[in-house]
């Protein structure tokens, strides 16, 4: 692509493509954007947040958002700066930074009041250096210099030039590795320990090529800080300390980091409004395993009931059972009932008279044409199969077989046709697909009954466009988990979706009559799924989205309190 010269030059300028000038989806372009450069690093990075998110904990690196506001699409030298610090602390986690801290551990109890805080100066500037020295191996190498030359900004402005101090002194060995002095100049009291500390750097550029394991690199570097704090500790105890934060606590401590007296307060950043951050979220569910954000945005993001929702995607193939007979007749009806649309063929050689052809008539004879009613195929179906530990044995066969004859009767037509299943496992709602590139899978039911939330999911997935919408949902018993099921219905009825919920083998018809309200019918056992699905389809066909009764075969039609699908002489 060719690079926007109007705005400021940044490497990130070449490749990343997916900019946009709403703030809410560039925030989360940038996001994402900085997962992917994390997961080149390596796999135990951790999750990537930005200030406020957090939503569950877990997050390992927090960005501020206040420094890539401001600007749509984010400028790339903006960019350029967040993939630096992002590459630091996330070379820091694939380094095992902690593990170095841990086998300090025993060292640091030992010591006291500002020799603690010395040794803690040292060793964290130490590990920054390592990680930078380590990015520098790679492409990242070339984000990280804007992120430190940040950092070198911020260290400096906390240094006093007239008082020697070890912040000074830390200050100059950082910046003399990537050759400058910081604009800072050196004191007499800094030439022997200096001299020492880059002895520490070759040192810590020999255990990088080392090419061992990650721990042996641990336990070098680790010796080597205890080596170069025992030859500079009473070098550093005549130097003033101004930053007197501890890097590390020990995990046992059971204490909180807390700036030392007289530190700068945080600068007020500007956060992002409730709004923008949950249009972030969005934006990320789209393209994650995680779609919890989408289902709060529909029923709300203070409701309680709702349960973390993922895609699952580890499913096992299926091996259904065709009756030949049921897709025959499935496909007739698809054909039968399908809209028409008509299509004229022109300069035939018999057919109705064209009068726009009738020159042709003395030269070639085609001068005829043909009317023609096709059908259009513009169905938009949708399988959602309650998958919960209830559903295991003969029934959950049962549903591979219908989901394998619709499937089948589908094949080769413009219809869409999609299948879902979802289960709970540890408290989170998975949903899985059933169809993957013409292959039918299945999944091991388990769990409980989250129906609403599975109807909004996999209705919020549905391809938009279609004329014509139909979801069926199968389920055994009522949702037990998750939010409300009405969030689902009118949802559906917000998409202009028809939802139809098939009640099969449940006892208590009229609890579900409370929770599904008129978009329920009853089937009573799971061998008459699937001609209980032709029937519902024909009707839809025939009536649309209006309510309906389904009749018995006697030219009765049901009452109101017994709406079922099958007539009792099927039911045997």
């Amino acid at each position: 692509m060719t690079p926007n010269h109007d705005q400021t030059d940044g490497i990130s300028e070449y490749w990343r493509l997916n900019r946009s000038g709403f703030e809410a989806i560039e925030l989360a372009n940038v996001l994402r954007a900085m997962r992917k450069v994390a997961g080149h690093l390596g796999p135990n990075v951790g999750r990537i947040e930005y200030t406020g998110m957090s939503r569950g904990g877990g997050a390992a690196i927090i960005l501020e958002p206040s420094v890539l506001m401001g600007q749509y699409p984010v400028p790339p030298d903006k960019v350029d700066s967040v993939i630096g610090l992002v590459t630091h602390e996330a070379l820091h986690r694939t380094e095992w930074s902690d593990h170095v801290w841990k086998l300090l551990e025993p060292t640091i109890r030992t010591l006291g009041g500002m020799s603690n805080v010395r040794l803690q100066k040292i060793v964290s500037v130490a590990e920054d250096i390592y990680v930078d020295l380590v990015a520098d191996k790679t492409v990242f190498g070339l984000y990280t210099p804007k992120a430190r030359n940040q950092a070198f900004a911020e260290a400096r402005s906390k240094i006093h030039p007239r008082t020697p101090s070890l912040d000074a002194l830390v200050y100059l060995w950082w910046t003399s590795v990537w050759g400058d002095n910081g604009g800072l100049e050196s004191d007499p009291a800094y030439e022997a320990p200096l001299c020492r500390l880059s002895e520490l750097t070759n040192r810590l550029r020999e255990i990088i090529d080392l090419g061992k394991g990650v721990t042996d690199r641990c336990e070098k570097r680790a010796q080597v800080y205890l080596d170069t704090w025992e030859s500079l500790q009473e070098a550093l105890s005549s130097l003033a300390v101004i930053d007197k934060t501890l890097k590390w606590y020990p995990p046992t401590a059971g204490q909180k980091k807390t700036p030392a007296d007289g530190a700068k307060k945080p600068t007020p950043r500007r956060e992002l409004s409730p709004y923008v951050m949950h249009q972030i979220e969005l934006q990320l569910a789209l393209n994650s395993p995680d779609i919890t954000p989408i289902i709060q945005s529909i029923v709300g993001h203070d409701n309680d009931d709702v349960v973390p929702t993922s895609r699952w995607d580890f499913s096992i193939p299926s091996r259904p059972v065709i009756d030949p007979h049921l897709v025959a007749r499935l496909r007739a009806m698809f054909l039968n009932y399908a809209a028409r649309k008509t299509i004229v063929n022109r300069g035939l050689l018999s057919g109705k008279v064209d009068r726009r052809r009738l020159y042709r008539a003395p030269v070639s004879g085609r001068c005829f044409h043909q009317k023609e009613k096709l059908p259009e195929l513009d169905w938009n179906v949708t399988l959602l199969m309650d998958a919960s530990g209830s559903m295991r044995g003969s029934k959950w066969r049962m549903v591979e077989n219908t989901v394998g004859n619709l499937h089948k009767s589908l094949q080769g037509s413009r219809n869409h046709f999609q299948a879902y299943a979802y289960f709970e496992v540890d408290g989170v709602c998975m949903i899985s697909q059933l169809i993957r590139d013409r292959q039918l899978l299945s999944v091991p039911p388990s769990g409980q009954t989250a129906s609403g939330q599975a109807i909004i999911a996999v209705a919020y997935f549905m391809p938009k466009g279609r004329k014509r919408n139909l979801l069926i949902h199968v389920t055994d018993g009522e949702s037990n988990l998750g939010c409300d099921v009405q969030y689902g219905i009118e949802y559906c009825r917000k998409q202009k979706i028809h939802l139809v919920t098939l009640g099969c083998a449940y006892r208590d018809r009229h609890a579900m009559k409370r929770q599904y309200g008129k978009s329920i019918q009853f089937v009573d056992h799971y061998g008459q799924l699937p001609r209980a699905i032709e029937r519902l389809l024909r009707h839809t066909f025939l009536y649309g989205n209006k309510p309906h009764l389904f009749g018995d075969g006697t030219g009765r039609q049901a009452k109101a309190d017994e709406q079922v699908i099958l007539p009792p002489k099927e039911q045997s």
